[in-house]
């Protein structure tokens, strides 16, 4: 299992979503510590390390360690 990890900034973020798109970012990212390849898309040039989430209502990009077994949230954008 990978750990989670955010910036301040980005957990701030997280957190002030709404009720719904933060339960669902929550879910997804739960499910991407299990198996980050597997509940997960590519992004950038680094596919493997480099991955992305998106809810509907949200993508957060992210960056997976597999030497630390962490999982970086990068960034979190709202969608249209």
């Amino acid at each position: 299992m990978y750990r989670l990890t955010y910036d301040p900034g980005i957990e701030a973020l997280h957190d002030s979503l709404p009720t719904d798109a933060s339960e669902r970012l929550m879910l997804a990212l739960a499910d991407a510590c299990y198996d980050p390849l597997e509940a997960t898309h590519p992004w950038g040039e680094a596919e493997d390390r480099n991955r992305m989430i998106e809810t509907g209502r949200v993508r957060a990009l992210l960056f997976v360690s597999y030497s630390q077994k962490t999982i970086s949230v990068l960034s979190i954008d709202m969608l249209p």
